[in-house]
């Protein structure tokens, strides 16, 4: 059996918010729901790059996302394409690191979700 996540949502016209199944409580204030699933999919990205790069013995110290994303024109606006731009502070070798992070896109869980309803493209910087 997979993994099980929980989350707990209350909205008034007032407030809105969803609890974790840790307890962190996040309120929506001036956010949207798709903030949340971009701030998901870096999420998910970064935590998959860190595993993987333990295995590949990757020496990094900073990771930063821009996330962009356009919806379809459509009445059910689903996410149509999604751009990740990567850029990473590393003294790894640059084909390793990207390799790595490749790897993190097909082992991301919340980008392959994504990716079955948009066209998902990433690219990774290097930072001097």
């Amino acid at each position: 059996m997979g993994t099980k996540n929980h989350v707990q949502a209350h909205f008034t016209p007032e407030h809105k918010e969803f609890t974790s199944g840790d307890g962190k409580k996040y309120e929506f204030e001036g956010t949207g729901p798709y903030d949340y699933l971009l701030g998901a999919l870096s999420g998910c990205l970064y935590y998959t790059f860190k595993s993987l790069a333990e295995k590949f013995r990757l020496e990094w110290d900073d990771l930063r996302f821009e996330v962009n994303s356009e919806k379809r024109d459509e009445t059910l606006q689903t996410l149509k394409e999604v751009h990740v731009d990567a850029v990473i502070r590393t003294s790894s070798d640059h084909a390793t690191v990207t390799k790595c992070f490749e790897t993190s896109t097909r082992y991301c869980s919340v980008f392959q979700t994504i990716g079955k309803v948009a066209e998902m493209h990433w690219s990774l910087n290097f930072a001097q």
